[in-house]
């Protein structure tokens, strides 16, 4: 995997954006190779966070402001958790309950941490979300979402302690 670059402590995004795709297309998309993809996946998604974390660090435990970097970075960031998720999902025995109970959480964490969740581009997205989490329960789930920047940071933030 391919390291992302840095401008000013600051994630390439568009690099990040690309591959997320890549892993999406061509191992979810074209030949579910669910275990590379999760290795990709939950690799990316270890250096989002540490990048995130690093942030939060140097600006003395303050979550950043709503702007254009931090919004398409929660984009790209509610995607790549929601994958990682999934590909782990389709690694899992259907009875390990544990690890049900930690993609349940990466999806609806996915969920809360997507900026304009209401924006109709985001639609098919959230019902993509909501559709894998009542596979994995075998029940219907109500997806709740805010979009609202500083509760996106605060959900993320909160999968982020996880990762250290």
């Amino acid at each position: 995997m391919t390291n992302i670059e840095l401008k000013n402590d600051l994630l390439n995004l568009p690099q990040l954006q690309l591959q997320v795709d890549t892993i999406v297309f061509d191992y979810i998309d074209s030949t579910q190779n669910w275990s590379k993809a999760y290795a990709q996946l939950e690799d990316l998604l270890q250096k989002v966070v540490q990048n995130f974390n690093g942030y939060i660090a140097r600006n003395e435990g303050e979550l950043p402001k709503a702007s254009t970097y931090w919004i398409l970075f929660m984009d790209i960031a509610a995607k790549l958790v929601y994958f990682t998720g999934l590909a782990k999902f389709h690694l899992i025995d259907a009875g390990d309950q544990e690890a049900s109970a930690q993609i349940y959480e990466l999806f609806k964490t996915s969920a809360g941490c997507l900026p304009n969740a209401s924006l109709e581009e985001n639609e098919e997205f959230l019902s993509e979300i909501q559709k894998s989490m009542e596979q994995l329960t075998g029940q219907a789930v109500e997806l709740l979402t805010t979009g609202e920047s500083n509760t996106c940071f605060e959900t993320f933030y909160a999968l982020s302690k996880t990762y250290k």
